[in-house]
């Protein structure tokens, strides 16, 4: 009975396993500064930018190791490459066929000279943490918060081959537009399905978290746009 219990709770573990190995193998392609564009990831931007981009994030890291750098709710973070497409594969596994998250991989052309990429993680870096917020977008001028698109083109400015202006004012789909000159083709990254569900307690552990984080900074949001 042990074993037989031992063994179901380990199988979505290695389910896991194997799928991290899979896409850890083809992000560390990826050069420095790849840009991660994500199509049907909110209906609401898509809607109010009139686009089919959402969000966009970026790549950086050393050699055995890939790092995703974005502005989410509820701040600015950094997750490992093959985590953060791990966090997709299950948010597909409640969408329907026709409405699953894409992945468009932009990779820099001529990439990021070895000073270039580290003025850009240099500033990243000094990011980490930042509150999230839309407000200085919606407004129309900068506040203390930074939205995805903005923490992205401010980070390009960085590398010092770019020059935006009122990065606080550019969306998601007005950025791949932007850039799309001086980046590769769009490459679809793949997100394989999970075989293998996981338990029912670590996933209700897991959206009772992602709620909680969420209905908090929306909360806050919320309050910070009356003033």
């Amino acid at each position: 009975m042990r074993v037989h219990l031992l063994k179901c709770l380990l199988r979505p573990i290695g389910a896991l396993i194997f799928f991290v190995a899979a896409v850890a193998a083809r992000a560390a392609e990826l050069p420095e500064g790849t840009l991660l564009f994500l199509e049907n990831c909110s209906s609401v931007v898509e809607r109010s930018t009139h686009g089919e981009i959402a969000h966009v994030a970026m790549v950086f890291g050393e050699a055995s190791q890939r790092w995703v750098y974005e502005a989410t709710p509820a701040k600015v973070r950094r997750v490992k490459i093959e985590d953060y497409l791990v966090e997709l594969a299950r948010s597909n596994e409640r969408r329907k066929a026709n409405d699953k998250i894409g992945v468009l991989a932009l990779r820099p052309q001529p990439e990021y000279s070895p000073d270039e990429a580290a003025s850009m993680r240099t500033f990243l870096d000094r990011q980490l943490g930042r509150r999230y917020s839309v407000k200085n977008y919606v407004r129309g001028k900068p506040y203390d918060g930074i939205h995805c698109a903005e923490l992205t083109a401010s980070t390009l400015n960085a590398s010092g081959r770019y020059a935006y202006s009122d990065c606080h004012k550019i969306n998601p789909q007005s950025l791949y537009e932007l850039v799309a000159a001086t980046h590769a083709a769009p490459e679809r990254l793949a997100i394989p399905a999970l075989e293998v569900e996981e338990p029912w307690y670590v996933r209700m552990q897991r959206q009772s978290l992602g709620w909680w984080t969420w209905c908090r900074w929306s909360c806050r949001e919320a309050w910070l746009f009356l003033w």
